[in-house]
């Protein structure tokens, strides 16, 4: 068994544990691009899920694994339920700050002041295409979601890319 990927797998599950405490017991001092985070449960559990359950790794999932999966679920859901409305609010203002913030990173390398590189590697475009899989359905995502295809557009032309090698656009990790 590869000991690795069962290594992975705990490791993540216990940050997404971390996650959902924390934006439960630190919600007065959420904010988009601080410390504590409304989306980090939700940027921990879909890179987690797509571990657990991809053919890849999908034998290597513990029935542990499986419970442990449960129960930080459950956690979410009961977080969801406290915060309602205005939780799933909060997540559309930082879907719109990290959108913005993902603009801004696109001028601030026209003007020589950051690194294509650095752009790529950023987690704010998975963190966007995360919080567009969560909210969607809930609020009106279309103009969000025609920037952020220009944007990425913009992104493959500056950079040459002809579409490979784009920022992540699946939140899932596919």
């Amino acid at each position: 068994m590869d000991t690795l990927a069962t290594d992975n797998i705990a490791s993540r599950l216990r940050r997404f544990a971390t996650a959902v405490e924390e934006t439960r017991t630190h919600a007065g001092e959420r904010s988009a691009f601080g410390r504590y985070r409304a989306g980090a449960p939700y940027f921990a559990l879909y890179p987690l899920r797509s571990l657990m359950f991809s053919g890849e790794t999908v034998s290597r999932v513990f029935p542990q694994h499986r419970e442990e999966f449960g129960r930080i679920i459950r956690e979410l859901a009961a977080l969801e339920e406290e915060g309602g409305r205005a939780y799933r609010g909060e997540l559309f203002r930082d879907l719109s700050a990290y959108t913005e913030a993902y603009r801004t990173l696109l001028c601030y390398q026209e003007l020589g002041l950051c690194s294509p590189a650095a752009i790529a590697q950023d987690p704010l475009r998975e963190e966007i295409a995360i919080l567009l899989a969560e909210l969607a359905g809930e609020f009106p995502l279309d103009d969000i979601r025609a920037l952020v295809a220009s944007l990425d557009e913009t992104f493959c032309i500056l950079h040459g890319l002809g579409g490979a090698g784009a920022p992540r656009t699946d939140p899932t990790g596919g």
